[in-house]
């Protein structure tokens, strides 16, 4: 079971790997492994996919950053590029998969990729020296049980979105009842914690800024008034993330990275507080099912491209 690395953060390790003549370069893709190689009975193969199901989807989506490089001397000949940020979130996937029929481990859990093993220990410790500065990061959206042809190349038996939901879909904007904003400061977004007032929806829960129009008023109008009141900002770029349905309304999402004025809590009967929220911490708080995607959906934005093309407000 592995997280594949995504373009292009794969294609850079793979030239590392072939650069290093490293010996399973041409079987095995850049991955972060969640639970090692091990024998699974043919019988077995739908628990096994079952439980990656369970685990993957309940997961927590996140960003991962690769950072640095170390080895696993003496103990194993093995150079990687290690993980930084998003180890916690891969730290409860890994966790979730330890149920039978994939339950087996031999080492403790240690995530990182693997770049060069299976070298004369001179090589192991050079290729750690040369990917020192290494440095990138990605939303981690899947993870795939792999399994070993008769070649002993390994492919995808089955892949599964980290952190899916069939109850959320995504719908046009013309189909939304409120309306909310994140406020990016990257890697930090701006969260509000619900109120726990009775009738509340989701009640002490955290959410992005923003609520219901008026009859009459224009969605981009509302999200405006709602972010003025709730935190007494002007968004001045404003990009949107989607409009998401769970089954019971749809809610429209969007971002600015920058604004006037200082975010403080204004309407303390919709928010207990605001916080600046890490993005990989946030993705593990308790927030609304669209809460939830529209953040995926962030992560997705910032991760891959490290910027939110943005639309001036009316």
């Amino acid at each position: 079971m592995v997280a594949l690395l995504p373009q292009p953060v794969a294609l850079h390790v793979q030239a590392w790997r072939r650069a290093l003549r490293e010996p399973t370069r041409d079987a095995v893709p850049p991955h972060i492994t969640l639970v090692p190689p091990q024998s699974v009975r043919a019988e077995d193969v739908p628990a096994a996919v079952a439980l990656l199901e369970r685990a993957a989807t309940a997961a927590v989506p996140a960003v991962v950053t690769l950072d640095g490089a170390g080895t696993f001397l003496p103990d194993a000949p093995v150079a990687f590029v290690a993980v930084g940020e998003g180890a916690p979130a891969l730290e409860a996937l890994e966790a979730a998969l330890r149920e039978p029929p994939l339950d087996r481990r031999t080492h403790p859990f240690r995530p990182h990729v693997t770049v060069a093993q299976d070298l004369p220990p001179d090589q192991i410790e050079q290729a750690a020296r040369d990917l020192a500065g290494f440095r990138a990061s990605f939303p981690l959206r899947e993870v795939a049980l792999m399994e070993e042809g008769d070649d002993r190349v390994w492919r995808p038996l089955r892949r599964v979105a980290v952190g899916a939901s069939e109850l959320i879909r995504e719908v046009t904007t013309s189909r939304a009842a409120s309306v909310a904003l994140f406020l990016l400061d990257p890697p930090r977004v701006l969260l509000g914690l619900r109120t726990r007032a009775r009738g509340r929806r989701y009640p002490g829960a955290w959410d992005a800024l923003g609520g219901k129009p008026e009859p009459g008023e224009p969605l981009l109008a509302a999200l405006l008034r709602e972010v003025r009141e709730e935190a007494a900002v002007e968004p001045l770029d404003i990009g949107s993330l989607g409009c998401f349905d769970d089954g019971e309304r749809a809610d429209a999402y969007f971002v600015a990275t920058t604004w006037r004025g200082e975010p403080r809590n204004e309407s303390p009967d919709e928010h207990i507080r605001l916080e600046w929220v890490p993005m990989d911490e946030a993705l593990r708080r308790s927030m609304p099912p669209t809460v939830r995607r529209a953040l995926v959906r962030l992560v997705e934005v910032v991760g891959g491209t490290g910027t939110v093309h943005g639309c001036a407000p009316p």
